[in-house]
């Protein structure tokens, strides 16, 4: 083990909820590490309440703006105050780069998480050599997140009737870029395709896309909308019960895939999206044919792709309706 008993911990991980998810076998590996010792998680406020709900980490705090001279240097005295050992960075960005800088030449033994080339918006570090460098043995598996939905199960506000969700239901979860998001109509399409099999439409995400889940309601009235009103617990508990999804660039769809979530993503040929071990399907839009966002993808091909992944289970020969050509 390289862990010594009761010595100190910090794993820095501010890179948004993609990078959460993605890093799940690293924080595995590090609390496989250091069995006894204890861990604190520096994040994004916005990932603190997740990330408690972990089983990796005994504590965990929010990163301070470091461009803010005075909340800096407190930040760094409690830091160094707390004697940690060594630290796992696993963002690698400029954030922790000044943190590093600011506890200076004497500070813990630091361990970076690096980029393939120069950091490019959602690209994502390689833990490669820091795991190399600090001897953990990081699995290759698949994030798996189901500690997620097990941490409040009890809840009543873990259960999709906490949101007047009855019966089966799909997740619509279109990202918060919208040159990168599918359009309003395509999401309202397959929402009435649904409403219409007897599946509830739910809306998730952020609070930035009430406006946008208010031109998804205008043509399919029967949406629930529960932008900015889930936490990252109560939407993996969710993913767990929903049918299906359908995305597009929202970091929210990580979350479902980590929790056994399945369903289609629709992206932009400039923007593609690989990956193995998941039931996913990728419909490739092209690019610009209204003038913003992605291109149109036919909610009917959508509808059709669910069914024809085994997500829907349509009684056979039941056509597609009409509303969606």
């Amino acid at each position: 083990m390289l862990g010594r008993k009761n010595s100190n911990i910090l794993v820095i991980k501010t890179d948004g909820l993609t990078g959460f998810v993605a890093a799940d076998a690293a924080f595995e590996a590090i609390r496989e590490a250091h069995p006894h010792a204890k861990i604190s998680l520096l994040t994004t406020p916005g990932l603190q309440r997740i990330a408690r709900a972990s089983p990796y980490f005994d504590q965990v705090a929010g990163m301070p703006n470091m461009r803010d001279g005075e909340a800096r240097r407190e930040f760094v005295r409690q830091l160094k105050s707390s004697k940690f050992e060594k630290v796992y960075d696993l963002s690698g960005d400029d954030a922790a780069r000044r943190l590093k800088g600011a506890l200076g030449p004497f500070g813990p033994k630091w361990h970076m998480a690096e980029f393939a080339g120069k950091p490019s918006k959602g690209a994502a570090p390689s833990f490669d050599k820091l795991a190399e460098t600090a001897g953990l043995s990081i699995s290759e598996r698949l994030p798996d997140l189901s500690w997620a939905v097990t941490a409040r199960k009890d809840s009543a506000n873990m259960q999709p009737s906490w949101y007047g969700i009855s019966g089966a239901f799909g997740l619509l979860l279109p990202g918060e870029a919208p040159d990168r998001r599918w359009s309003a109509a395509g999401y309202a399409g397959v929402a009435r395709e649904m409403s219409q099999a007897g599946i509830m439409p739910v809306l998730a995400g952020a609070k930035s896309l009430h406006n946008f889940g208010d031109e998804i309601a205008h043509d399919a009235p029967q949406l629930v909308d529960l932008t900015g009103k889930t936490d990252h617990l109560q939407l993996a508990a969710l993913a767990r019960e929903a049918l299906f999804f359908v995305s597009d660039s929202a970091d929210e769809m990580q979350l479902a895939l980590s929790v056994g979530c399945e369903g289609v993503v629709i992206r932009s040929p400039k923007d593609p999206f690989e990956i193995t071990g998941r039931h996913v399907v990728t419909m490739t839009a092209p690019e610009g044919v209204r003038g913003a966002g992605l291109g149109e993808v036919e909610p009917v091909f959508v509808w059709r792709t669910l069914n024809n992944m085994g997500l829907i289970n349509l009684p056979e020969g039941e056509p597609i309706s009409a509303q969606a050509r």
